[in-house]
């Protein structure tokens, strides 16, 4: 994996983007390239194969904070468009026949987000999420009351999910579209 390679490509086209808090696969493809891309994937397929991360218990998603997170889902709320640290971090139950790759995603996200401490962009701060509050309180404070719902059992996860993922299609619509003054929740840019 050219490592180098995947975080040059990413520093040079971090700020071209209204932010970099959600993300798509396919900007995966443009901020890291279709290597980075296809490990990605490859280490995903092999998740859902062995169901490692939908059989841990949330146990990432705990340790880190994320306000979006219910053992009652069947996956991430906001899978589609998750952020680059989840989409870059697999637990010890991936094998050790894939830790090179594992390791070589790591070495990737430490060395572009290392680069916070070079220069100033909104984008490369808003990197090490969740928690999500900070960068996009505003989805946060409509998806939380959501995930206590599903919590309390009073809101059918399913619904929830959607009612998430539909909050954080908007929020980042309203990234690539609003002004400064309307982007409010929006990491500046």
């Amino acid at each position: 994996m050219d490592k180098a390679g995947a975080i040059t490509r990413f520093l040079e086209r971090v700020d071209r983007f209204p932010q970099v808090l959600l993300v798509t696969d396919e900007e995966i493809v443009e901020l890291f390239g279709t290597h980075v891309a296809a490990v990605l994937s490859k280490l995903e397929r092999h998740g859902e194969e062995t169901r490692s991360c939908t059989e841990c218990g949330g146990d990432c998603c705990r340790d880190i904070g994320c306000e979006l997170y219910a053992p009652e889902f069947g996956q991430c709320p906001i899978h589609d468009v998750r952020p680059i640290v989840c989409r870059f971090h697999f637990c010890h139950r991936f094998d050790s026949a894939r830790k090179e790759l594992i390791v070589g995603l790591r070495d990737i996200f430490l060395g572009c987000f290392r680069a916070v401490d070079m220069w100033d962009s909104p984008n490369l701060r808003s990197m090490d999420v969740p928690p999500l509050a900070e960068f996009c309180p505003d989805l946060v404070n409509v998806a939380v009351p959501i995930v206590q719902a599903v919590r309390q059992h009073r809101l059918d996860p399913q619904k929830a999910q959607e009612a998430i993922g539909r909050e954080a299609r908007a929020f980042r619509e309203h990234c690539r579209l609003g002004t400064k003054e309307e982007a409010a929740g929006c990491p500046e840019t």
